[in-house]
């Protein structure tokens, strides 16, 4: 069996360099900063999410406000690659559970959204890419989460089936993208979760509400 994590949110606590890149963002644009707690719940939707927050952007019904955000996508990227991830941090729990995982010989990979050129530097910087044992990211296949492909496609590099692997992840797209590769699914409660969403909607298998509480249901449902 193989255990699968999301990135942001489930794994590293990225939302203090993704907040710096914001911020950074809106000043080279002459426009007032944004707080921290406005920003964090939004991480989960990626930068585009986060950008059209945060400059109050109506991306629905205005072509203007989708060309101008295109625009700044790029630097966005820049900036937040620029921060070298001096902020960003394993959620508490994560580093005992990845080394227990690794102490039972249970492979651990990473399936994101993120694209490969600001995974692989921020894995390298956090000393995850080297343990993990697949990488795969939001350019790594032509579909991304909700699609099972991805999952799938990790699988495969791993050789094990889906039915015996287990997702963990923060959003519902990840819950969705787990069920719907046929693995078992878990929800964390300590990721990017936006006010107002009740976790247990999504249908996860398991709700761990730290990353301590991971293990011991990955324990039990290996054994039934």
């Amino acid at each position: 069996m193989a255990i699968l994590f999301d990135l942001d949110g489930t794994l590293l606590d990225t939302s203090l360099d993704m907040y710096d890149a914001v911020n950074t963002l809106l000043l080279e644009e002459k426009r007032q900063p944004v707080r921290y707690e406005d920003i964090r719940p939004l991480i989960t939707f990626g930068g585009k999410k986060i950008l059209a927050h945060a400059l109050n952007l109506d991306l629905e019904n205005s072509a203007t406000d989708r060309e101008y955000l295109e625009k700044l996508i790029p630097r966005f990227l820049q900036l937040y690659r620029q921060t070298n991830f001096v902020r960003t941090q394993a959620f508490p729990g994560i580093d005992q559970l990845l080394t227990d995982l690794e102490g039972m010989n249970l492979p651990w990979g990473i399936v994101t959204n993120k694209i490969h050129a600001l995974t692989e530097p921020l894995l390298i910087a956090t000393g995850y890419y080297s343990r993990s044992a697949c990488v795969v990211s939001g350019d790594t296949t032509p579909n991304i989460k909700p699609h099972p492909e991805p999952l799938h496609y990790a699988c495969n590099l791993l050789k094990i089936n889906a039915k015996n692997c287990v997702y963990v992840g923060d959003s519902e797209t990840d819950i969705q993208a787990g069920k719907a590769a046929g693995m078992q699914t878990i929800s964390v409660a300590f990721g990017f979760i936006p006010p107002n969403v009740s976790i247990s909607n999504w249908q996860a298998d398991h709700i761990a509400n730290t990353a301590d509480e991971i293990l011991p249901w990955i324990k039990k449902w290996s054994e039934k």
